[in-house]
């Protein structure tokens, strides 16, 4: 028996050389990307809250995509058309009435053509219709983050508030008299995991006019936080685990600080591609996303997807499942974790 056979570091050793400078992911091409991803701020937009209007608050869905990994095999492009064949499906299969991009949406910044992958990558968004938020991936590189910020904000449909921040930023979800019915709090994990500055941010939320008001709320980072390693071992969690957490510098410190808002109700990540389980710590739910992009690994042991979200706002309930472009779905068992690649339900 084995479990998954390409680890992270190969995966950043084999596909971005050029502009990864250690198995950590710490760009070495120029000054500005050696800065922590998005850490940059923009001041051309201050607000740090976006609003999306709902139409039936007991009935919300949302659609996470994760890892899509844009450009990752430019000598391999059909994997990116199978990518923009599934995106399309995966929505016209849940019908979303939010897109969650959890990171990694483009593939690094070689040459500098990281703002050309990310233009390429928000006319697709803008082209399936659906109203997004973004987190910033450890891949998402540009050579100029402020400008980055801009047009992720300027870009159709999207709801990016994260420019003032550095990448960090509430989602406030509303019924049709404007009252606060689910909120979502995005955070910038950068190429090292949630660190300081996004404790802090997170330290003087509730202070803030933009803080989240509602009762309930989602947090939606790209890399996991380090309790994702602890819970594997709990009774009430189950899916498939084939490769480390990679959570990196972060330090178990900052899930605390989420769970005393007193709100939140589960966290959302990507960035380990052959991970899909859920569990929980504390009153969390920690929830990997299914992996989507067919340019980043995994995709023969763990199927390309994406993880459909419905919540319901006045019950304060919310359920989650991974979706393949066909429109099966999966549920990882409670108490059942797979780590070995012959026990894969769909092997």
């Amino acid at each position: 028996m084995h479990r998954f056979s390409i680890n992270r570091r190969q995966f950043l050793a084999g596909t971005a050389a050029a502009t990864v400078g250690s198995a950590l992911g710490v760009s070495t091409a120029n000054a500005k990307e050696e800065e922590s991803l998005g850490l940059s701020p923009s001041m051309t937009y201050p607000e740090q809250r976006a609003e999306l209007s709902i139409a039936d608050p007991s009935r919300i869905r949302m659609l996470q995509l994760t890892d899509i990994h844009f450009f990752c095999k430019k000598d391999e492009p059909e994997r990116d058309k199978q990518t923009l064949e599934d995106i399309p499906r995966l929505i016209e299969k849940t019908q979303p009435e939010l897109l969650l991009i959890s990171g990694d949406l483009w593939h690094d910044n070689p040459d500098g053509q990281g703002r050309a992958y990310m233009e390429f990558a928000l006319e697709q968004l803008g082209k399936w219709g659906v109203p997004w938020l973004f987190t910033w991936g450890n891949h998402d590189r540009l050579s100029d983050y402020v400008a980055g910020h801009d047009v992720l904000h300027d870009a159709r449909h999207s709801l990016y508030r994260g420019g003032a921040s550095g990448g960090n930023y509430v989602v406030a979800l509303q019924d049709k008299a404007g009252n606060d019915v689910w909120d979502i709090i995005c955070m910038n994990s950068m190429d090292r995991g949630l660190l300081q500055p996004q404790r802090d941010w997170l330290k003087a939320l509730p202070k803030q006019e933009y803080r989240p008001r509602a009762k309930n709320a989602f947090s939606v980072v790209h890399i996991p936080v380090a309790q994702y390693t602890a819970i594997r071992a709990q009774k009430d969690t189950g899916g498939v685990f084939l490769e480390d957490v990679c959570s990196w510098d972060e330090d178990g410190t900052t899930l605390p600080i989420l769970d005393g808002l007193g709100t939140v109700r589960a966290y959302f990540c990507g960035h380990d591609h052959v991970n899909d389980y859920k569990g929980t710590w504390g009153g969390v739910e920690l929830n990997y996303g299914r992996a989507t992009g067919h340019g980043g690994y995994g995709g023969n042991k763990v199927p390309k997807g994406a993880k459909i979200i419905t919540v319901n706002a006045q019950s304060g309930k919310h359920t989650s499942e991974s979706i393949l472009p066909d429109g099966s779905t999966w549920n990882g068992e409670p108490g059942k974790i797979i780590d070995t690649v012959e026990a894969l339900p769909w092997a």
